[in-house]
């Protein structure tokens, strides 16, 4: 009787090599490099998702190597529940086990958080402008000019918190190295957010492209702030005001929409495009347009928030 040598595809080998790594890490007693780790979420995600990450994959790690215990997420809000495993995926890759995460997912039927369509209508509706809008001047009153100026320009740009914070950063730094051209198209007066993917190009998040005005530029470049996302809510708390940050950017979004902007437009302004998508759109003549829609939106806003500077 012949017996035939056994050929292993390379679909086993993979599955030797992971469980390999995994008794290898059991053996080690779960000995991992956070440094390391760190390092490597750097390269995929934004400064300001890190913590979190890392809080999560330090404190639920060890799901991944004992993986009866991941009942335990199920005493979990759906939403913290949501932070964790996206912690272990993203710890799970690193180590070489997100097939075996992938499997405990699996086996446990966790889902992932989804949007709900219903409850993104009613915050919609509960997103009243009147309201928004009434709080933001309330805020530009009483806030120092550091922090005023970044909320107006948070407002009248739709970026998030931390990437407006980066974009101001990055305006007064080139500003006074006389470097400015290199992230502003003079012509549209439009921010080449994608000339500076680490900062401004992420796996999840992303953002491509504003327009400001002279007026905004100026004003920022006069007051020159220098602040972060808790700096920001630091200076509202001291003043008990309500965190409302997040809504400015649904602020111009609504604007815009109720311009008549078509939804891409939309989309390509608050980073809900891929970067491929993003070069079909990057051209001058459409650019123009979109500017000049944008603008004529956004300006009458801009007036009112000017007059408290």
């Amino acid at each position: 009787m012949e017996i035939k040598t056994l050929n292993l595809t390379s679909k086993t080998q993979n599955m030797r090599g992971r469980r390999l790594a995994w008794s290898r890490l059991r053996a080690s007693g779960y000995d991992i490099d956070w440094d390391s780790f760190r390092k490597y979420l750097a390269n995929t995600h934004h400064s300001s998702s890190i913590p979190s990450i890392m809080r999560y994959a330090t404190q639920y790690y060890y799901i991944l190597f004992e993986p009866f215990r991941a009942s335990e997420l199920m005493s979990l809000t759906q939403s913290k529940r949501s932070l964790v495993m996206r912690s272990l995926s993203n710890l799970s890759r690193f180590l070489g086990l997100y097939e075996e995460w992938k499997h405990i997912i699996k086996s446990y039927g966790f889902k992932w958080k989804r949007s709900d369509p219903l409850a993104t209508i009613l915050s919609i509706i509960n997103n009243n402008e009147k309201d928004i809008r009434s709080w933001l001047f309330n805020a530009l009153e009483r806030l120092p000019d550091d922090a005023a100026a970044t909320i107006s320009f948070i407002s009248l740009t739709g970026l998030r918190i931390v990437e407006a914070c980066d974009s101001i950063h990055l305006v007064t730094q080139l500003s006074d190295q006389n470097r400015l051209d290199e992230y502003i198209d003079s012509e549209l007066l439009m921010l080449q957010h994608f000339r500076y993917p680490k900062i401004f190009l992420r796996n999840s998040k992303n953002t491509f492209v504003s327009f400001v005005s002279k007026d905004l530029l100026n004003l920022i470049l006069q007051v020159k702030p220098n602040l972060n996302h808790d700096d920001l809510k630091s200076r509202l708390r001291k003043r008990n005001m309500r965190i409302r940050l997040k809504d400015l950017r649904k602020l111009y979004a609504t604007m815009l929409r109720n311009a008549g902007i078509p939804s891409e437009f939309i989309d390509i302004l608050q980073g809900r495009i891929s970067s491929s998508i993003f070069l079909r759109f990057y051209y001058k003549p459409l650019l123009q347009q979109m500017r000049n829609q944008v603008m004529e939106a956004i300006t009458p806003l801009e007036q009112e928030i000017l007059r408290y500077f």
